[in-house]
């Protein structure tokens, strides 16, 4: 009886700790909810702004806590201090990423396709805009409906289910932003960016599983740290 307690006991630890950390990150986007309604720096005119109102947060709060129940039932890790790896990982393919459009100008053509004067939003806004975009493109990518499905799956069948959930939420970003465009003329940088974006959401997902979900979500931070403000606001100025 004391080693099923002490079994309990660890595992509700494990799962208040996760929550502790979710708090924190919502914390965050209030954080940048309060930055754009009383500083703005250009964050205020952006459409996606709307992502940080005070009822999309609330909807990503419920939705993530949700997600973070199941992946404790299904076998993930508790949040914890990420390593370095998942830093390196989100660099990596930031810096590819920023070589790929030297070399295609994928971000011109996005521009000139859309009518838009800048593909990134504006800094130094960015810096909490993108890091709060990281947070609520996780829940929705991976962090409700990996583990959500894999609880409805048969205990035989879930290391199976979560390799074949993992190519298929990794597959959501790139064919929704990335094949808008394709044409035999755009098809070196249309491939390239396509598979920039499957790695980076594959490493997401493999992060997610064996380090947990403040990993995952810390590769996409450092990516769009790099990929959208060191490069996007400051170097290409796009």
């Amino acid at each position: 009886m004391a080693t099923v307690a002490n079994h309990v006991g660890r595992a509700e630890s494990r799962l208040a700790q996760s929550i502790r950390v979710w708090l924190s990150l919502l914390g965050f986007l209030a954080a940048v909810q309060l930055f754009i309604a009383y500083i703005g720096a250009g964050l205020e005119t952006d459409p996606r702004s709307g992502l940080f109102s005070w009822p999309a947060i609330g909807i990503v709060g419920a939705v993530g806590l949700i997600g973070i129940w199941l992946s404790h039932q299904t076998g993930f890790p508790a949040a914890q201090k990420p390593t370095v790896l998942p830093i390196a990982l989100g660099v990596t393919i930031g810096l590819l990423m920023a070589g790929g459009d030297v070399v295609f100008g994928w971000t011109r053509a996005a521009n000139a396709q859309h009518g838009l004067t800048t593909f990134n939003a504006p800094f130094p806004g960015s810096v909490l805009f993108y890091p709060g975009g990281a947070i609520i493109v996780e829940v929705f990518y991976r962090l409700l409906p990996i583990p959500l499905v894999l609880w409805l799956l048969p205990g035989r069948l879930q290391t199976v289910g979560f390799w074949v959930l993992a190519v298929l939420t990794s597959l959501i970003e790139p064919i929704a932003q990335d094949l808008d465009d394709v044409r035999p003329e755009t098809l070196a940088m249309v491939s390239t960016m396509f598979g920039l974006d499957f790695a980076l959401n594959m490493g997401q997902a493999v992060t997610f599983r064996r380090y947990g979900f403040l990993a995952a979500i810390v590769v996409r931070v450092a990516f769009y740290l790099v990929w959208h403000v060191a490069y996007g606001n400051l170097m290409c100025h796009c």
